[in-house]
């Protein structure tokens, strides 16, 4: 087999392939006496079929099937013997050359990933938080598990901060009317549901009042006919509500699964779990310090187009699943930067791993499939079914093997210690698994 690479640009490469006739046939040949083998013809003694009836009758089918096979092959081993780094899977550009009794011949376009130069860690700076969980963050979860159990009771007169009002409206834009027919219903608290406007109209009214007005959507709003968008809009309201705040007493601790219904047994096991959570928002927030720094250092990467439009979708998918609309609604483009961030910054922590001999730790990877199982009924079930299905396996080892490269950076860079409270860590790591 001949191989020739032609660079089409810095990640696209061009392999002209020839595969030579007498490989080619053999194969033909070889499928032949298998296929004369097994078929009967009338007249004929199985296994006598004559080599010339044969090609006669299966001769174009097997040609077929030899060229495909062939192709993806040397193909391969095409890859293998350039040391090529494929990114995407090899597009033929032509159909194969073959004329009757000559060589194959074939031209694939492929994409691979880029070449980066030697990773120095020692020149990366980070900040370790220095934090612990305190009383007063157990104090704190302790009223949001209250909150979170909080009913609604229907109140008279005009909402206030911290009641919950219930709206409905019709919003005339340019495009038209939201909805075209009937109205839209929206719940919102007053002072933290984001939409001022909305909020400031409806605070104005009691139950049964209306009001129009013209206001502007906000970013993130669910509809994306009206997400971003300029419109008037005839409000109405329909309930106001306070909360009510159930009390921690035994019955309220028990619902929590401590049978005990002792507040220092609940106050422990919030403790235990805030402490999960700072250690992996810990884990976070010195990954999203390294990858700020390697993005910084590295800035013009190129990076594989067809990995980042996959990316792309996936954020636009997740983007429509959080609004609850139709993933074809929601345009990939506007998360096309962020795509190449993340793929970019996805590239250069596997090429630290890569340059340093990092691999997987099989410990590490059970011990966090089992931190996720822990908190299902059926933990064992659970870890059965991550080792059971290799997508949801490989996405784990991705996440242990990443936490793996920034424990190693953070032995050969500069680092230093940092006083943050705790939640300050959690926003911090929050803030850092936003897209970029």
């Amino acid at each position: 087999m001949e191989v020739t690479v032609e660079k089409s640009s810095s990640l696209q490469r061009k392999l002209k392939v020839k595969v030579p006739s007498d490989q080619l046939q053999q194969k033909i040949d070889s499928r032949l006496r298998e296929i004369g083998k097994q078929v009967k013809l009338k007249g004929i003694r199985p296994g006598r079929i004559p080599h010339k009836v044969l090609k006669q009758r299966y001769g174009k089918s097997v040609q077929r099937e030899i060229v495909t096979e062939l192709v993806q092959s040397s193909l391969f081993e095409a890859i293998e013997k350039e040391s090529l780094r494929p990114a995407s899977n090899p597009v033929l550009e032509d159909l194969p050359d073959m004329a009757d009794g000559g060589d194959l011949e074939f031209t694939a376009s492929i994409e691979v990933y880029p070449e980066i130069d030697s990773i120095d860690a020692t020149a990366i700076t980070l900040k370790r938080p220095q934090t612990d969980v305190t009383e007063a963050d157990v104090d704190d979860m302790l009223q949001t598990l209250r909150e979170q159990r909080q009913t609604w009771v229907d109140i008279e007169g005009k909402p206030s901060t911290g009641n919950r009002v219930v709206v409905e409206f019709v919003a005339a834009t340019d495009m038209g009317m939201v909805p075209e027919q009937g109205r839209q219903r929206l719940s919102l608290v007053i002072g933290s549901s984001g939409f001022d406007a909305l909020e400031k109209a409806a605070s104005s009214l009691e139950v049964g009042g209306t009001k129009k007005l013209k206001i502007k959507f906000p970013e993130t709003y669910s509809d994306p006919q009206l997400a971003g968008k300029k419109a008037s809009v005839e409000l109405e309201v329909m309930q106001v509500q306070r909360a009510d705040v159930p009390e921690i007493d035994e019955r309220f601790i028990q619902s929590f699964a401590v049978e005990s219904g002792s507040i220092d047994d609940l106050k422990q096991e919030v403790r235990g779990n805030l402490e999960r959570e700072l250690d992996q928002a810990m884990k976070s927030y010195l990954k999203s310090q390294l990858v700020k720094d390697l993005l910084n250092t590295h800035s013009d990467l190129e990076v594989p187009a067809s990995i980042v439009e996959q990316e792309a979708d996936n954020l636009r998918k997740k983007a429509a699943s959080e609004r609850g609309v139709e993933p074809d609604t929601v345009p990939a483009e506007p998360f096309k930067n962020a795509a190449i961030e993340r793929v970019r910054s996805g590239l250069l922590l596997a090429e630290i791993a890569r340059q340093n001999n990092i691999i997987i730790d099989g410990a590490r990877v059970r011990k966090a499939i089992e931190i996720v199982a822990e908190t299902y009924e059926q933990p064992l079930e659970v870890v059965q079914m991550y080792y059971g299905n290799q997508q949801l396996l490989q996405s784990v080892e991705n996440i242990v093997l990443e936490e793996q490269v920034v424990d190693w950076v953070m032995e050969q860079a500069k680092v230093s210690d940092e006083p943050m409270a705790f939640k300050e860590v959690i926003n911090a790591a929050a803030a850092a698994g936003k897209p970029l």
